[in-house]
């Protein structure tokens, strides 16, 4: 039966360079797929809608590498580092809005540990959203790991791993459309870090690569 699957990202890049295989092989297996992100992803470094626009640009020609028109792509425009400043129940009925509308069978999101501060706020709001009450469609909740940001929070032990030796190539073409968000090897948000992290997460499950997650909640 196929899923639906929400992917609820703080920033434009975190959804493709955490877990852009994955999105992939939901796409290819005919799931039903919107990934939002909330914050802009520039303002730190200046905000102009110059840049706003163009890093809404990469994230959806990124996600159309993934998946095609199978991939449903929302951009909203919180502050970028700044989602601390907010109550977290705006931004918890922000994400209830997306979790009404899909009705998601999956939900992925940040982990609790990332360095990034709209990370952590990302993953306090989806909790709330996603909480098991009666009649809650989420089977599945999963937190991802963005490298570099949850590697430098220092607690991510995945114990969920989805193989992705036939979609990490399609990942990599996709992350390339966030050019100026990679850095150079050894940087962890390298194409080469990228595809290291798939092969360690694979190898340490069997498989020749994989994206790792830590579960949050699996219902079976």
């Amino acid at each position: 039966m196929a899923e639906r699957v929400l992917v609820l990202a703080a920033h434009p890049d975190d959804e493709t360079i955490s877990m852009g295989a994955t999105i992939s092989k939901h796409c290819a297996a005919g799931d039903t797929v919107r990934v939002v992100a909330f914050a802009d992803g520039v303002g730190a470094r200046g905000f102009s809608v110059a840049l706003k626009n163009a890093r809404h640009g990469m994230m959806r020609r990124a996600c159309h590498i993934l998946g095609g028109d199978n991939v449903g792509v929302f951009l909203h425009q919180y502050a970028d580092n700044q989602m601390d400043t907010l109550p977290l129940l705006t931004i918890t009925q922000h994400v209830e809005i997306h979790v009404r509308e899909v009705q998601p069978t999956i939900v992925y999101t940040h982990w609790s540990g990332d360095l990034n501060v709209d990370h952590r706020v990302m993953h306090d709001a989806v909790n709330v959203a996603c909480r098991p009450q009666p009649g809650c469609s989420v089977r599945r909740l999963l937190y991802f790991e963005v490298p570099c940001s949850t590697a430098w929070g220092g607690t991510f032990q995945p114990d969920y791993f989805v193989p992705c030796e036939d979609t990490i190539e399609a990942k990599l073409v996709a992350c390339a459309e966030y050019a100026e968000e990679l850095r150079e090897y050894p940087h962890p948000r390298s194409l080469t870090g990228i595809r290291n992290l798939a092969l360690m997460r694979g190898a340490s499950v069997g498989v020749p690569y994989a994206e790792a997650f830590k579960v949050g909640r699996v219902i079976t």
